[in-house]
Order: C-alpha cells, then sequence, then structure tokens
C-alpha cells in the first residue's frame, strides 16, 4: 500500500431532521463509489444497492462475505447491512463483525450509521478502532455518523479528516463536537434546521453551509 494513501474518516453529526442523512445522500452521489458497505441501521440506504424503496436489508454477515470474496481486491459491490440484534452486546458484536470484513476487503467506502448504538466515549469495537485508526493504509473512506457525538467512541473523531455539523439540540452534543472542532459552542448553537459548519482538518478551514433540500414532485403529499 502506498504510504501517501490519502485519509478519509468524515463524521457527519446532527440532531434528527437537520438534514444530516440528506447531505450523506448527496455526498454519495457525487463519489459514487463502485465499492460500498452500510451499516444501514435505520435501512435507508436502497438507492445505492439498487433496490427498491423500502427495501429490507437481508444479507446476512455470511452472504457479505460471501460477495466480497466474490468481488475480490477490486470488483464492485454494494451492499448493506441492517443489525439483527435488539440488545446491545448483539448490536456490538455484529457491528465488529462487519467491520473486520470491511477492513479486510480494503478500497470502499464504508457508511456506519449511529455511532452512539455501537461505542461509548472511552470504547469501541476492536475492529473499528482499527479502521479508525490505520483505515488509510486500506483505502477504506469511512463515513460515521451520529445524532449523539457526546457518546461515540473519542478516537474517532480524534482521527476523523472532516467534521459536518447540523443543528444539535443539546449542549453536550455541540459541546463535544465544539471541542473536536476546535471552534467555539456558541457557533454551533446558532445553527438552524439544514444549517451546518464543517471543517477539513487537512487545510484547516471551517466553513458554513446549507444543505440542499429536494424539491417534492408536484401533487405530492406533505
Amino acid at each position: 500500500m502506498a504510504a501517501d494513501a490519502e485519509a478519509r474518516i468524515w463524521a457527519v453529526i446532527g440532531a434528527s431532521g437537520t438534514g444530516k442523512g440528506l447531505w450523506t445522500k448527496q455526498k454519495l452521489r457525487e463519489l459514487n463509489p463502485p465499492r460500498a458497505v452500510f451499516w444501514d441501521f435505520k435501512n435507508e440506504y436502497q438507492e445505492f444497492t439498487g433496490e427498491r424503496k423500502h427495501a429490507k436489508a437481508t444479507a446476512t454477515l455470511g452472504d457479505i462475505r460471501k460477495a466480497m470474496i466474490k468481488a475480490g481486491p477490486d470488483g464492485p459491490l454494494r451492499v448493506r447491512y441492517a443489525p439483527r440484534g435488539s440488545g446491545e452486546k448483539a448490536l456490538r458484536r455484529e457491528f465488529e463483525g462487519l467491520c473486520e470484513l470491511v477492513y479486510a476487503w480494503e478500497h470502499c467506502v464504508f457508511v456506519a450509521e449511529e455511532l452512539a448504538n455501537v461505542t461509548t466515549p472511552g470504547w469501541a469495537p476492536a475492529s473499528w478502532r482499527k479502521m479508525t485508526t490505520s483505515g488509510r493504509h486500506a483505502e477504506v473512506h469511512i463515513i460515521g455518523a451520529t445524532q449523539s457525538p457526546a457518546l461515540v467512541d473519542k478516537s474517532f473523531l480524534g482521527n476523523c479528516t472532516l467534521i459536518h455539523c447540523n443543528a444539535l439540540r443539546e449542549f453536550a452534543h455541540r459541546q463535544a463536537v465544539a471541542r473536536s472542532m476546535d471552534i467555539e459552542e456558541a457557533r454551533l448553537s446558532k445553527l438552524l434546521k439544514f444549517e451546518y459548519l464543517e471543517k477539513d482538518f487537512d487545510t484547516g478551514e471551517v466553513t458554513m453551509g446549507k444543505v440542499e433540500v429536494p424539491k417534492k414532485p408536484r401533487g405530492a403529499g406533505p
């Protein structure tokens, strides 16, 4: 693996309904990755795997492993995994299993939804921690999303190359992001729905913007 492989670890943060998911999907359309894996906790990434809208993710970890082997080190594959377990331990085991597969497969985009369900500020599955500290060497572009940044693995936020933050309603969560972005919490507290602050750690630049909201077709319901 080349020593100059680009590290891309993105945190996508924001309270429910503030535009976090819209921004993530817009970026995925721009990236159009041929190889992508989704920890699809809320069952919402069918668009990127060619499945019909609202289709349930049925692949098991075993199915995904077989598909990755078939695709090989460079072949295209986009696959979603929705966790089966409802308990904390079960969710963490499944997440760790998927992370192990992604890290071994390499050369892909990995989208992980709601990290607060599977990490804590002082703990994360070993394979996820390995992904966020050395994923560059496997050319894994990580996109990790959460509504509750104060509750997720600190090493993930500390290793991000980009933090995108939509509005957050709780001070503790704004404070955690402000600390990671090295900005004043007051800047985050002023964000309105669909507005965001974003820090690119490669350039040090902090920018403000607004998520583009798709227009509803004429005649569509509320």
